[in-house]
């Protein structure tokens, strides 16, 4: 990466992180009832879903050379540290690519990744837009044809089972320190 791009991405970060820590809990909250969500198995998501369990949520895409792999690894491996408290989360990756992130190619891409919990999700092009806004997500398509990229901000996110907003996290935070914090959260 050049200079530039390395200073877009940090600008674009810092943006993202300061915009989401003004308090949106209650319209994410109302707005999340109106999201829609394919599974991996090509079935839209229940409401429900998200009453079960605290989540750990990662936007990213299947396609990232290196943010995604290294968020969902420590993802992985923060649930095998965890053990038998990693059931209280679902760890929960979202697309911020759908047009080539198919239910499909989310089911395989996952795989790659240590533990047990790991879901994802393909929001709509509608859920994905107000999705971006609520979070304060910046998403960018950079490039054209089958080697376009996204650039995006890069947090991890933890939500309670009312979708309130517990802890957010950089997306490179190690699997070590993010186990640590899941603890502690495991047992509000």
């Amino acid at each position: 990466m050049d200079r530039s791009r390395i200073t877009l991405v940090c600008v674009l970060l810092v943006f993202s992180f300061f915009s989401f820590c003004k308090s949106k809990e209650d319209t994410i909250k109302e707005e999340w009832k109106h999201l829609s969500f394919v599974k991996p198995d090509g079935n839209l998501l229940e409401p429900k879903f998200w009453s079960e369990k605290k989540s750990v949520l990662y936007f990213g895409f299947s396609h990232c050379p290196d943010m995604c792999p290294l968020a969902l690894t420590n993802f992985g491996r923060a649930s095998l540290i965890l053990g038998e408290k990693s059931n209280r989360f679902r760890f929960i990756f979202v697309t911020l690519d759908p047009e080539r992130d198919s239910p499909t190619t989310l089911k395989n891409y996952i795989q790659n990744f240590p533990g047990k919990n790991l879901t994802a999700l393909s929001p709509n092009a509608e859920s994905l837009s107000k999705l971006t806004d609520l979070f304060g997500i910046v998403r960018e398509k950079v490039g054209e044809g089958k080697t376009y990229r996204i650039d995006h901000s890069n947090f991890i996110y933890v939500l309670d089972e009312d979708l309130n907003t517990l802890a957010n996290f950089p997306g490179g935070v190690s699997a070590n320190a993010l186990a640590t914090k899941l603890r502690e959260l495991a047992e509000l």
